[in-house]
C-alpha cells in the first residue's frame, strides 16, 4: 500500500515529497494507487494469472490512472510530458501518449512493486491477503467509482470509451492463466536483470520521447513502441528476468533509470527538492540492489518485522 504511490509518484517526481505530508494527498493516493494494486495482486492469485494476464491488468490500470482519473489521455495539450502535446491526437484521445504513459503504470505501478513485495515477503507469496467478502466488497466499490467517474465526468464519449477499454483488458487477462512457472536459476548474476532494467527503460521511454518531437508519423511511432516492448519483453523471457529471484533487480534497475531521470529534471528546473529527492532515492535502490552477499533482504514469514 505504501510502495505504489511511493515507486511512481514520487520516483518520478510528478509528486515532490513534501505534498506526501498533506493527508489529503496521501489519502488520494492511497485510492488511486495502492487499492488498486492490492486488488490486482489478490485477482491474480485467486484466478492463477501469468505475468501476460499481470501486465494486461495492469494496462487496465494505467487507464483508470491517466484516463479517468487524470484524464491526460484526454489533452491535445498540456501532457505532462509537453513532446507529446498535438501528436496523434484521434477522435478527442492522444493515442502516442497513451502508447507510453499505460504500459508505464503497468510496470511500474503494478508489476514491479508486485515483484518487490514477492521477494521481501517470499512466504507469503502466493498466499492471499484478503478474505473472499472483503475481496468482494472492495473490488465492487472500485467497480462502482469507475462506473461512477465514467458517467458524470466530461467527454463523456471518451471516458465511456475508456471505461469500456479497461473491461475490455481485465476481461483479456482471465485468458492468461497459471502463474506457476519455473524459478531461475538460483545462480543468476543480479547484475544482468538490473542493468537490463536501468538500460532498456530509456531506450523505450526516452526513444518515444525523441520521435513524439519530431512529430513522427503514427505508423513509425506505433511501431516503434510495439518492436521495443516485444523486443524487451523477450529478452526478459529468454533470460528470465520476469520471475523470481531476477525480476525485483530487473525492477530496481529501471527504478534507478527512472530516478535518474527525475535527477536530470531537477538539475534542469534548478530544484533542490527534486535533486536531493532523486538523489537519495537512486542512492537506495543502488542499495537495495547491491547491499549484503545475498542481494536483497526477504523475511521470514509473512508479516513477520
Amino acid at each position: 500500500m505504501i510502495l505504489a504511490p511511493l515507486l511512481t509518484e514520487l520516483v518520478s517526481g510528478n509528486t515532490p515529497a513534501q505534498a506526501f505530508l498533506d493527508p489529503r494527498v496521501a489519502l488520494f493516493l492511497a485510492f488511486a494507487y495502492s487499492l488498486p494494486l492490492l486488488l490486482i495482486r489478490e485477482l491474480s492469485l485467486r484466478r492463477r494469472l501469468s505475468i501476460a494476464g499481470v501486465f494486461l491488468l495492469g494496462l487496465a490500470y494505467g487507464i483508470v490512472n491517466e484516463g479517468l482519473l487524470a484524464q491526460t489521455l484526454l489533452r491535445y495539450e498540456h501532457v505532462p510530458i509537453d513532446r507529446f502535446d498535438r501528436h496523434v491526437f484521434v477522435a478527442g484521445f492522444n493515442f502516442s501518449w497513451a502508447a507510453v504513459i499505460v504500459p508505464w503504470h503497468a510496470f511500474f505501478a503494478v508489476l514491479f512493486p508486485l515483484a518487490l513485495v514477492s521477494a521481501w515477503f517470499p512466504s507469503c507469496a502466493q498466499q492471499t491477503w484478503l478474505s473472499g467478502r472483503a475481496f468482494k466488497f472492495l473490488a465492487a466499490i472500485v467497480v462502482a467509482l469507475m462506473a461512477f467517474l465514467s458517467v458524470v465526468r466530461k467527454p463523456h464519449p471518451q471516458m465511456l470509451g475508456c471505461f469500456l477499454a479497461i473491461a475490455a483488458l481485465s476481461s483479456a487477462a482471465f485468458l492468461f492463466r497459471d502463474r506457476r512457472s519455473p524459478l531461475a536459476e538460483r545462480s543468476f548474476q543480479r547484475f544482468h536483470p538490473f542493468l537490463f532494467g536501468l538500460l532498456g527503460y530509456p531506450v523505450y521511454f526516452l526513444g518515444s520521447i525523441i520521435l513524439a518531437a519530431r512529430r513522427a508519423p503514427a505508423l513509425l511511432f506505433f511501431a516503434f513502441v510495439v518492436l521495443v516492448l516485444f523486443a524487451l519483453g523477450k529478452i526478459s523471457r529468454s533470460y528470465r528476468f520476469l520471475i523470481q529471484p531476477a525480476s525485483p533487480y530487473l525492477a530496481l534497475g529501471a527504478y534507478l533509470s527512472v530516478s535518474l531521470f527525475h535527477l536530470l529534471a531537477g538539475v534542469a528546473r534548478r530544484s533542490p527538492e527534486d535533486i536531493v529527492t532523486a538523489a537519495i532515492l537512486a542512492a537506495a535502490f543502488l542499495f537495495l540492489g547491491f547491499a549484503g552477499k545475498n542481494g536483497i533482504p526477504a523475511t521470514a514469514a509473512c508479516g513477520e518485522t
